[in-house]
């Protein structure tokens, strides 16, 4: 794996326990309630897809680079 999607997957945990740690019990619930939670948790998931798809496009364009040369 490149150090890049390290990263990128590294960001991903980061993101998530912080969340889930942090940011859900302490801000979101007690200001918004359960609505809030499900929104919190539905823009994570859709960041972590968002940044998961960014790694199989960017491999699947390197391997098209790859078979044009």
């Amino acid at each position: 794996m490149k150090k890049k999607n390290i990263y990128k997957i590294l960001s991903i945990g980061c993101l998530h326990t912080f969340l889930y740690l942090y940011l859900i019990p302490f801000v979101i619930i007690p200001t918004f309630g359960k609505k809030g939670l499900k929104v919190a948790i539905a823009i994570a998931i859709a960041i972590s897809i968002t940044i998961i798809l960014t790694i199989v496009i960017e491999k699947s364009n390197r391997s098209n680079k790859d078979e044009k040369n």
